[in-house]
Parts: structure tokens; C-alpha cells; sequence
């Protein structure tokens, strides 16, 4: 299980700014992501979390589904399969908190760890976690994570 590629744009660069959008190789097929963005404005009041699978494109994994990332924040127990899949990742961030977000936001060295998702069965592919985040009812940023499971976990 790894990091493949990462993609931040910025929507509206008055908002904030991507000071790091990187993948980094700590060792042979470990890769680490760091992610910083400078919020210039605030706060981020909405964000929506997809999960797609690569099958002749990417195609939204398990069922078409968007989750409003601050709703889930408040409960991460009503979306389990989010809950599974965040749990493993938010421990390397200053996101693990509800909305708003009014500070920079930052996620350090977070290392794809296959024990971190035993209660989550993947099937081997390409998977892409698209994050969109939202102020005032405007979208500001996009980012995209892509990474690849080798082998069924």
C-alpha cells in the first residue's frame, strides 16, 4: 500500500495557500505525504470527502457517495466506512477537530500503513481521495490523493 501522486490546487489563491503539497520517499516503496496550506481567509465552514477506484477512469468506491466532511467530523460514528479509512489517516493532522478550520492546515509524513486499515478490506488497485474545501459557499482548494494497494488486505 502506497502514496502514488498528489495534486492540490488552489481555487481561489486569496483564500489560501498551498505552502507544501508533496510526496516524499523515506524508503524503498514507502512514501510519505505533507501536505501545508496557509489559510489567508477564514474559516473553512465545508468540505466534502469522495473515495473513487480506478476502473476505466475513476469511479466512486462502494457506492456514489459525498460526505460532508464537517457533518462527519461532529460524528464520525454515522458514516463507518469514512470512519475506518479517516481514523487510520487523521492522527498525522491538526484536522482532527470539527468545523470550522481557522488555522493553517497540516498533515506531516502520513505513511500508508497496512495494519492501520485491518477493518477496512480493500481490493487491490488505484484508489483517488478527492477532497474539496468550501467557505462561505464557495469552493477554495482541491485536493487530490492518489495511491495503490498491491496486494488484497
Amino acid at each position: 500500500m502506497r502514496f502514488t501522486n498528489l495534486k492540490c490546487e488552489d481555487l481561489r489563491p486569496d483564500f489560501s495557500v498551498f505552502e507544501e503539497c508533496r510526496l516524499t520517499v523515506v524508503k524503498r516503496d514507502i512514501i510519505s505525504l505533507n501536505i501545508n496550506v496557509k489559510l489567508l481567509k477564514g474559516p473553512v465552514t465545508n468540505s466534502t470527502l469522495s473515495i473513487f477506484k480506478k476502473l476505466n477512469g475513476y469511479r466512486p468506491y462502494l457506492y456514489n457517495t459525498t460526505y460532508d466532511f464537517c457533518q462527519f467530523m461532529k460524528n464520525r460514528n454515522r458514516q463507518i466506512y469514512a470512519k475506518l479509512f479517516l481514523d487510520a489517516m487523521l492522527k498525522e493532522s491538526n484536522v482532527n477537530h470539527t468545523c470550522p478550520y481557522d488555522h493553517n492546515i497540516i498533515v506531516k509524513d502520513l505513511i500508508l500503513d497496512e495494519s492501520k486499515f485491518k477493518y477496512f478490506p480493500i481490493p487491490r488497485g488505484d484508489y483517488m481521495i478527492q477532497l474539496k474545501i468550501a467557505a462561505y459557499n464557495d469552493w477554495k482548494a482541491d485536493v487530490k490523493i492518489y495511491f495503490s494497494i498491491l496486494g488484497d488486505l
